[in-house]
C-alpha cells in the first residue's frame, strides 16, 4: 500500500492472488504496485504520473502505474489483485488518474464479504462455489503440505487428474497458475505469523522462504510495502 502508519485503520485478509483491506484509506505519496488496485471510497482524490489529480468514487490502477492517494476517505475499501487474475483489465492508461475510475455499484456494507464479491465481479473470477471439486481438494491439500515443498505431480496424483488438467483448472478457476497460487498461500501464512508477533526471520521460516530477506523482497514486490507498514493498526481477519 505505500503509505504512512498514520490514517490507515481497519480490518485485512489475504487470499491467493488477492490482498482485501477495509477501513480507513490515508494519504500515501507517488508510489506503484505490482498488483493491480481497486480502490471505493468517498471522496478519493487519485493523482497518476502526469500531475494531474482527480475525485472519483472508485478507481482500478493498473499493476505498476505510479499513482498517490491525495485525498482519502474515512470507510472505503482496497484489493490488490495479482495481475494474474485480473486478466484483460490490466490494460489501461497508466498516466493519468482519469482514466482508472470506474464505475461500480457501492458495496452494501464495508466488511470482508462485500469486497470480495466486488473483486470477483471486477476481475471476472470464478467464485469459490463453482470451482471444479478436483481443484477443490488440490487447494485444500496445498495447505496441508505447506510450509514444506508442494509438487503439481503430487497433488494431480492425489486427486486423479494429469498435472496439465490441474494446471489448467488452476489458471482459468483460481485465477493464477500453480507456483505464484503457491506463492500467495506462504504470504499468507508469513503475514498471519507476523501479526501474532513473529519476528521476520520465523515467519519467513513458518511459511517456507528461506530468509527474512527473500520474504521481505516478495511482500514489497506483491505488495508494495514493507512487512512493518502492513502489519501496523491492522486487524487481520482469517479463514
Amino acid at each position: 500500500m505505500s503509505r504512512s502508519a498514520a490514517g490507515w485503520r481497519g480490518w485485512a485478509a489475504i487470499t491467493p492472488g488477492r490482498f482485501y483491506y477495509g477501513g480507513e484509506i490515508g494519504v500515501a505519496g507517488m508510489h506503484a504496485h505490482y498488483a493491480v488496485q481497486l480502490l471505493v471510497g468517498d471522496g478519493l482524490i487519485l493523482c497518476g504520473s502526469d500531475g494531474s489529480a482527480y475525485e472519483m468514487t472508485a478507481a482500478l490502477i493498473p499493476a505498476n502505474a505510479p499513482h498517490a492517494i491525495v485525498r482519502g476517505t474515512g470507510a472505503g475499501l482496497l484489493a490488490l489483485i495479482d495481475p494474474a487474475q485480473a486478466g484483460r483489465l490490466t490494460h489501461r492508461p497508466l498516466g493519468s488518474a482519469a482514466a482508472w475510475a470506474i464505475d461500480v455499484p457501492p458495496p452494501p456494507h464495508l466488511d470482508l464479504p462485500s469486497l470480495v464479491a466486488l473483486a470477483d465481479t471486477t476481475t471476472g473470477t470464478v467464485p469459490a462455489r463453482h470451482r471444479h471439486p478436483a481443484l477443490a481438494q488440490a487447494m485444500r491439500l496445498v495447505e496441508g503440505y505447506l510450509p514444506g515443498q508442494v509438487r503439481l505431480a503430487v497433488l494431480a496424483d492425489a486427486v486423479h487428474l494429469s498435472e496439465s488438467r490441474l494446471a489448467h483448472l488452476f489458471r482459468q478457476e483460481a485465477g493464477l497458475p500453480f507456483r505464484p497460487y503457491v506463492l500467495w498461500m506462504r504470504l499468507r501464512l508469513a503475514l498471519y505469523a507476523l501479526a501474532d508477533g513473529a519476528t521476520l526471520t520465523d515467519a519467513a521460516h513458518a511459511a517456507g522462504f528461506s530468509d527474512a530477506a527473500h520474504l521481505s523482497r516478495t511482500i514489497r514486490r506483491m505488495m508494495g510495502d514493507a512487512p512493518s507498514v502492513l502489519s501496523a493498526g491492522v486487524r487481520w481477519l482469517r479463514g
